[in-house]
């Protein structure tokens, strides 16, 4: 019989496993170390697997430790949200969210279809457009809050990281002799910023092939053959290549996370980024990412 895991030892452990440190995690969960160490101890026996190794001078998660943790900061927060939900007045009103196009295109129906069904009181008013703009909207008051792409200060909010990828069509062969095409989206751009970058260090002729107003203009421009441009591994689709090599350096990772509009409602913003959080989670382990 599989064995249910108790809420309180999950706490504790996830404490523990964030704090490093027993003395600290029990100042945390208000116990004393005695029984925050009878508690990891317990959860340990539940599961039938070590899931700290303790010296006199470190802790560290075991591998069954890692995999249980991912798993116990989804129970955390979906029973949180769950008490929330009963013990709270219903949320309502109007919530303007803009999305950035790099975000994990084939789930966001889902995730929004999650947060509607929870909160069926908040009307989501969504935007799609490019981080900069979205920005700018939030500065506006144009938006309460966006989902946009970070850049490498903001890298600690992430809810989404992912592989960047330079792809052309299948059929796309670029010559040696002529300049490359490039399929781009419009300034200002970080990843077109750095296609150009790429193609000088590598003292590459190029070519500016097309401009796209949308993640989804240039996904078409790449599979028609138009040239090669650099987009989430997510948004690869049927009739691409991923390139590799020089002059294509690696772009690094992609980072997404939910900004908020200094006026907007945090009540709202706080539910919505734990439900995007909830659902990525999913997406990542059942993806291996």
């Amino acid at each position: 019989m599989v064995p249910n895991l108790d809420i309180d030892l999950l706490r504790t452990f996830s404490a523990v496993a964030d704090c490093g440190s027993f003395t600290r995690a029990a100042e945390i969960v208000s116990r004393t170390q005695s029984a925050v160490s009878l508690q990891v101890k317990r959860l340990e026996e539940a599961v039938g697997r070590r899931l700290l190794e303790r010296t006199s001078r470190s802790l560290a998660l075991t591998p069954a430790g890692a995999t249980l943790l991912g798993y116990a900061r989804r129970m955390l927060e979906l029973n949180d949200e769950s008490v929330r939900r009963v013990a709270e007045p219903p949320m309502q009103g109007i919530f303007r969210l803009g999305i950035t196009e790099y975000f994990v295109p084939a789930e966001l129906p889902r995730l929004l279809a999650r947060f509607g069904a929870a909160y069926p009181g908040v009307q989501l008013e969504v935007r799609m457009g490019l981080s900069g703009e979205l920005r700018e909207a939030l500065r506006a008051g144009g938006l309460d809050a966006a989902v946009v792409r970070l850049g490498t200060r903001e890298v600690d909010k992430a809810l989404w990281k992912e592989p960047l990828k330079w792809v052309a069509a299948e059929t796309f062969e670029g010559s040696a002799d002529e300049p490359l095409p490039l399929v781009l989206l419009p300034e200002p751009c970080v990843l077109r910023q750095h296609a150009i970058d790429s193609m000088k260090h590598a003292k590459r002729a190029w070519r500016i092939a097309f401009t796209g107003s949308s993640m989804a203009s240039v996904r078409a421009a790449v599979v028609a053959g138009l040239g090669a441009s650099i987009i989430p591994r997510s948004s690869i689709m049927p009739g691409m290549r991923v390139l590799s090599g020089s002059p294509h350096r690696d772009p690094g990772p992609l980072h997404v996370g939910l900004v908020r509009a200094p006026a907007a409602r945090k009540d709202i913003v706080e539910v919505l980024d734990g439900v995007m959080r909830q659902t990525l989670d999913v997406i990542a382990v059942r993806k291996g990412s």
